[in-house]
C-alpha cells in the first residue's frame, strides 16, 4: 500500500480510534475501491470498443487499397491491349490530341471575344450588392455572383498560366484582358466580408437564408481547395520523380550544380500546370483561393474589433468596470450554438470556433487587467468573473471538466492568488502595526483603568479590534469562492497574530520587570521618587485585562475556525485547522506571560517575609500567615475581575510559586533545627496555612492540581526531618513524582541539617546522584515523554 493511503488511513483514525470508527473507515475505503474499479473497467471497455473500431477500418481500408490496386492493373492491361489491337494507334491519338487542341482553341478564342460583356455584367452585381445593406436586401444575386466571379477567376487562372509558356506578347495580351478581374476580386471579397461581419445580426433579423448561401459559397471554395492542392501535389511529385530520374545520369559535379538549381525552381512548374490544363486534368483554378481562412480570419477581425470598442468604452478609472458587462458575449455565443452553427458543415465546428475567438480576446483583456495590478477587492472580483466564466461553460453550454478553460489562464491565476495575499498580507500588517502601537501605548502608560464586560471582567480594545479586521477579510475571501484565497488569508493573518503574540509577551515580561525595579528602587531610595520617574501603576490590572484578552482571541479564533472551515474540501479544513491551532497555542502562551507576571509581581512584594523562612525569629513569627493574608488580598481582588478559566490557570502557578519560593529559603543557609521538632512543627503550619488558602478558590472537583503539588511538601520534610539513613529512600520516591528534581535541592537541605557532616553529605549526595542518573530509569523517562515539574526551577 502506498504511504500517502497509509497516512491518510492514519489521518481518518487520528481523531476516534474505535472498532467503529475502523469499520466505518473500511466501508469507505471499500466503496471506493468498487468506484475505482467500475471506472476502470468502464474506461477499459470504452478503450477495448475504439480499439476493434480502428482494426476494423484498418482491415476495410486494406481490401479497399487491395481493389484499387486490381483495378488500376486491369486499366493498364486495356490500354496495353488497346496499343497493341489498333493499328497506327499513335497516329490517331495525335491526330485526336491535334483536333481537341484546335477545340479548345476555339473555344479560348470566343471566351476572350464575350469576357468583356463578361466582367461587365458581374461588376453591375456586385455594385448593386455593394450599394445596399445585405442583411436589409438578403443579398439574393449572392450565388450567382459567386459562379460568374468563379468562372471568372477560373479562365484567368488558366490564360495566365498558358501565358507564362508563351510570348511576352500573349502575356501583355491576356494582362489586358484580364485586367477587371482584381478589382472584381476585391469587391466581392469585401461582400462575403461584409456578410461574414454580420453573421450574428444576420440571425437575429431571421436571415438565415443569407447565411446558408454564405456559408454553402465558402463549403464549395473550401472543397475546390482541397482538390486543387492534392491535384498540384501529384503534379509537383511527378516532376520531382522526373527530374530524380535525370539526375541519375548526370555526373557527381552536374548533379550537385542541377541540386542548387532545384532548390530555386518552385514546384510544380508553370509549365507542368499547363501541360494539365491542356490535357483537361485542371478545368478549374490552378491555385487554392483560401476563402475559408478569410471567412474565419473575417469572424476573428470583428471579434476583435469589438472587444477594441470595449476597451474604448471602459477605460481610465472605468476599466475594472468591465468585468460586469461582459455578458454579452454569452449571448453571442448562445446563438452561434443555437442557431449559425447548425447552418454551416459541421465539420467546420463554429461553435468552437467562435468561443476560441471570443476566448482570447477576453483572455487577453483580463490579463491586461491583471497587469495593471488592481486593488484586492477588484483582484477578487478578477477571479469571481473567472469562477462565473467557468461555472456558465459547465451549466449553459455543457463543456465537460477537461475542456473548461480558467479565463485567467493557470499561471496568471497563481499570479493573481499570490497578488492578492500579498496586498492583504501588506494592509492587514499595516493596520496591526497601528494597532499595536496604540495598544502598546495604552498597556504602558496605563492612563486610564481597563474596560470592564458585562461579567464585570477587565478587558481592552485592542483584541476585539483585530479580529473585526480578522474577521471582514475572512468574509471577503470566504465570498470569493476561492478556497487558496481563504487558506491563504486565514494562514497569513495567523501568522501575523502569532507575531503579535511575541510583541505582546515582551511587552507583557519588559513591564513586570520594569515594574519590580521600580519597586526596589522605591524601597532602596524613597526619596529620589518624583513624578517625572514614577511607574505608571495599575500594572496588575492590566496583566489580568491583557489575559482575558487571550481568552477572548481563542474564542474568536475558534469560531473563525468552525464557520469557514465548512466553505473548503477537507484537505483545506484541516490547513485552516492547524493554523488556528497553532495560534491558540501562541494565546495560552500570552495569557501565561501575564498571569506569571502578575505571581511575579504579588511574589516581589513578598521578598521582606519569604526571606525570614527558617531563621530564629520564624519559629516563633508569623511571615507564612503574612504572605498567605497578602497573597489572598490579591487574589481577592483579581478573582471577579479575571475569566475563571485563567483564574485558576493562575492559581495553578501561584501554587507553584508558593512552594518553590518557601523552598528556595534554603538559600539564606538557615539552620534546621530538628531538636524538639520545632522544625518539623513550623513547617507542618506552614503548609497547612498555605494549603487552606488556596482551597478557598479552588473547587473541590479541581483539589486534586493542589494536592498534586503539595505532594512535595511530604517529600520535603521528610528530606528536612527523617534520619540519615531514610534520606536516599525519600529522594528515591521523591523521583518518582518529581522526575526532574535537582540535586541542588538535596544539597541545600543537607547543608541546613545539623545533623548531617560534610563528609556524609558527600556520600549521600553521590548516591543520590546514582539513583538520579539511572540509565534504566532515564531511558523510561525518555518513553514516557513527560512534563517539567515546578520544582526543576529550584
Amino acid at each position: 500500500m502506498p504511504s500517502s493511503e497509509i497516512e491518510r488511513i492514519s489521518q481518518l483514525l487520528k481523531d476516534d480510534v474505535s472498532i467503529e470508527s475502523i469499520r466505518r473507515v473500511r466501508d469507505n475505503l471499500i466503496k471506493e475501491k468498487s468506484t475505482v474499479e467500475y471506472q476502470l473497467n468502464k474506461q477499459a471497455k470504452a478503450r477495448f470498443q475504439d480499439a476493434q473500431s480502428c482494426l476494423q477500418l484498418m482491415t476495410q481500408a486494406q481490401r479497399n487499397m487491395k481493389s484499387l490496386k486490381n483495378d488500376l492493373q486491369k486499366v493498364d492491361h486495356l490500354s496495353k491491349e488497346n496499343r497493341s489491337s489498333i493499328e497506327r494507334y499513335d497516329i490517331i491519338n495525335d491526330a485526336t490530341r491535334l483536333h481537341e487542341l484546335l477545340d479548345n482553341t476555339m473555344t479560348i478564342h470566343q471566351k476572350i471575344l464575350q469576357f468583356n460583356d463578361f466582367i461587365n455584367e458581374l461588376e453591375l452585381l456586385l455594385d448593386h450588392e455593394l450599394s445596399q445593406d445585405a442583411l436589409e436586401s438578403g443579398c439574393p444575386n449572392l450565388l450567382k455572383i459567386h459562379f460568374m466571379i468563379t468562372m471568372a477567376r477560373d479562365f484567368h487562372d488558366q490564360m495566365t498560366t498558358l501565358a507564362l509558356i508563351s510570348s511576352v506578347d500573349v502575356q501583355t495580351t491576356m494582362s489586358k484582358v484580364f485586367q477587371k478581374v482584381p478589382e472584381c476580386v476585391e469587391k466581392f471579397n469585401k461582400l462575403i466580408s461584409d456578410i461574414t461581419y454580420d453573421i450574428i445580426e444576420a440571425v437575429r433579423t431571421e436571415n438565415q437564408s443569407l447565411l446558408i448561401r454564405l456559408f454553402k459559397v465558402i463549403h464549395v471554395e473550401e472543397c475546390e481547395d482541397i482538390k486543387i492542392i492534392a491535384t498540384r501535389n501529384i503534379i509537383k511529385a511527378k516532376e520531382l520523380e522526373f527530374e530524380s530520374k535525370k539526375m541519375k545520369k548526370l555526373s557527381n559535379k552536374l548533379q550537385t550544380l542541377d541540386d542548387e538549381e532545384n532548390k530555386r525552381i518552385e514546384y510544380p512548374t508553370p509549365s507542368a500546370i499547363a501541360a494539365e490544363i491542356t490535357k483537361g486534368t485542371i478545368q478549374t483554378r490552378t491555385q487554392p483561393r483560401g476563402y475559408k481562412n478569410m471567412f474565419l480570419s473575417t469572424i476573428k477581425k470583428g471579434i476583435h474589433e469589438m472587444f477594441i470598442e470595449v476597451r474604448k468604452e471602459y477605460n481610465g478609472e472605468k476599466k475594472f468596470e468591465v468585468l460586469n458587462n461582459l455578458d454579452w458575449v454569452f449571448n453571442e455565443l448562445i446563438v452561434v450554438r443555437d442557431h449559425v452553427s447548425k447552418l454551416g458543415p459541421t465539420h467546420w465546428r463554429l461553435f468552437d470556433r467562435y468561443f476560441d475567438f471570443y476566448y482570447e480576446e477576453i483572455h487577453q483583456l483580463i490579463t491586461e487587467l491583471v497587469a495593471s495590478e488592481p486593488e484586492t477587492i477588484i483582484i477578487l472580483d478578477i477571479l469571481d468573473y473567472d469562477k462565473n466564466f467557468q461555472n456558465v461553460l459547465k451549466q449553459e453550454f455543457g463543456f465537460t471538466k477537461d475542456k473548461i478553460k480558467t479565463i485567467i489562464g493557470e499561471n496568471e491565476k497563481e499570479q493573481l492568488l499570490s497578488d492578492y495575499l500579498t496586498l492583504i498580507l501588506n494592509k492587514m500588517r499595516e493596520w496591526i502595526d497601528n494597532l499595536e502601537k496604540t495598544e502598546i501605548t495604552i498597556f504602558t502608560e496605563r492612563s486610564s483603568p481597563p474596560h470592564v464586560d458585562s461579567d464585570n471582567w477587565l478587558f481592552l480594545d485592542g483584541t476585539k479590534t483585530c479580529f473585526q479586521m480578522f474577521n471582514q477579510q475572512v468574509e471577503v475571501a470566504a465570498g470569493s469562492g476561492q478556497a487558496k484565497i481563504l487558506v491563504g488569508v486565514v494562514e497569513r493573518f495567523c501568522n501575523l497574530l502569532v507575531s503579535r503574540q511575541e510583541v505582546w509577551a515582551k511587552i507583557i515580561n519588559d513591564q513586570v520587570q520594569k515594574c519590580i525595579q521600580y519597586n526596589h528602587f522605591c524601597e532602596e531610595n524613597p526619596e529620589s521618587v518624583t513624578k517625572e520617574n514614577a511607574f505608571p501603576g495599575g500594572l496588575v490590572e492590566y496583566l489580568v485585562a491583557a489575559a482575558n484578552d487571550q481568552m477572548k482571541a481563542a474564542d474568536y479564533a475558534v469560531a473563525i475556525s468552525q464557520k469557514y472551515g465548512s466553505y473548503v474540501s477537507k484537505v483545506h479544513e484541516r490547513t485552516i485547522t492547524a493554523q488556528i491551532e497553532n495560534t491558540l497555542d501562541g494565546f495560552a502562551y500570552v495569557a501565561k506571560c501575564a498571569t506569571s507576571g502578575i505571581c511575579q509581581l504579588i511574589f516581589d512584594d513578598l521578598r521582606r517575609p519569604y526571606s525570614e523562612v527558617f531563621d530564629k525569629s520564624w519559629y516563633g513569627g508569623n511571615q507564612t500567615q503574612q504572605i498567605s493574608s497578602t497573597i489572598q488580598e490579591y487574589l481577592n481582588d483579581i478573582k471577579d475581575q479575571m475569566n475563571p478559566f485563567i483564574f485558576f490557570s493562575m492559581i495553578e502557578t501561584a501554587v507553584e510559586e508558593t512552594l518553590l519560593k518557601y523552598v528556595q529559603c534554603l538559600k539564606y543557609d538557615h539552620s534546621i533545627k530538628n531538636k524538639g521538632n520545632k522544625f518539623l512543627d513550623c513547617v507542618r503550619r506552614d503548609f497547612k496555612i498555605f494549603y487552606q488558602l488556596y482551597a478557598e478558590y479552588v473547587p473541590p472537583e479541581e483539589m486534586s492540581m493542589v494536592d498534586e503539588r503539595f505532594k512535595f511538601a511530604e517529600y520535603f520534610i521528610d528530606l528536612c526531618c527523617d534520619t540519615q539513613e531514610s534520606v536516599l529512600e525519600t529522594w528515591r520516591l521523591c523521583l518518582e513524582t518529581y522526575w526532574d528534581c535537582p540535586l541542588e535541592l538535596l544539597q541545600h537541605i543537607l547543608k541546613s541539617r545539623k545533623d548531617v557532616d560534610k563528609s556524609d553529605m558527600k556520600k549521600i549526595l553521590a548516591q543520590a546522584e546514582l539513583i538520579q542518573s539511572n540509565p534504566t530509569r532515564l531511558s523510561q523517562l525518555k518513553t514516557m515523554n513527560l512534563p517539567p515539574t515546578f520544582i526543576r526551577r529550584f
